[in-house]
């Protein structure tokens, strides 16, 4: 939603994200200025760029785990 220059932490780039689940820390406001609309409260993070990857990612079953053995 959002690439560019902010002031948090040490300044330097940032890309603003939309998550499709409230678990992000922002709605997108950055000290009380609107940088993009995450479209409620908790809908959006700002994490480095390095730190994102694109694509189209299956939803993960919450009961599917491999850690479990089949009886």
């Amino acid at each position: 939603m959002f690439a560019g220059e902010l002031d948090i932490g040490d300044g330097g780039w940032w890309v603003g994200i939309k998550f499709d689940e409230p678990v992000g820390k922002t709605n997108g406001t950055l000290k009380g200025r609107a940088i993009f609309d995450a479209g409620g409260v908790n809908m959006g993070g700002f994490v480095r760029g390095e730190k994102v990857m694109c694509g189209d990612f299956p939803e993960k079953d919450i009961l599917d785990s491999d850690s479990e053995e089949e009886l």
